[in-house]
């Protein structure tokens, strides 16, 4: 039988729009709480509909407890794209230097899906560290043939867009 923590987790999974104030929340349950949550984005509870562990990818990543840290740096990887996508739009918002060599690797993959390798370059624009820099401007001279999600559209629309951001306004 589930514990008190682990029915009111659930019960946050399952809703349709998640509160701005719900990782502070969780946080403020515990330890327990907080496992509810990455093991779920994990998706370690036999039978977790898709939905409710993207809703606890996202809510571990609007935390700053260490464990959901952790466990955004093994999501990043995860082989569900969603997941995978989820995880990196955290680790960017955060700006997750350590994570930089993981979300690289997805640019390496010649196998990533267009809109992956889009999401992972927005990561590395948003972290913006040397390392990442490098990492996104090897990537933007390297070959379509090699790898061709370079040539999809939301790669090429997250290289123009990310250029523009770095280039201050003009007057």
């Amino acid at each position: 039988m589930p514990t008190e923590i682990e029915s009111r987790m659930f019960q946050l999974l399952r809703a349709i729009e998640i509160e701005d104030d719900a990782p502070q929340y969780i946080e403020s349950l515990g330890n327990e709480a907080v496992t509810v949550i990455c093991e779920a984005a994990l998706g370690s509870y036999p039978g977790i509909r898709p939905k409710m562990r993207a809703n606890a990818v996202v809510l571990a990543g609007r935390m700053s407890h260490p464990q959901a840290l952790e466990t955004i740096a093994l999501l990043v990887s995860d082989p569900d794209p969603g997941i995978a996508i989820r995880a990196m739009r955290a680790a960017g918002r955060k700006r997750s230097a350590d994570l930089v060599e993981k979300i690289a690797r997805v640019l390496d993959q010649p196998m990533s899906g267009g809109l992956l390798a889009a999401e992972a370059l927005d990561a590395l624009l948003q972290i913006d560290t040397p390392e990442a820099q490098h990492r996104v401007k090897a990537y933007e001279a390297a070959s379509a043939t090699d790898l061709p999600h370079r040539r999809s559209p939301p790669v090429e629309y997250t290289l123009h867009e990310g250029k523009k951001k770095e280039t201050p306004v003009q007057r």
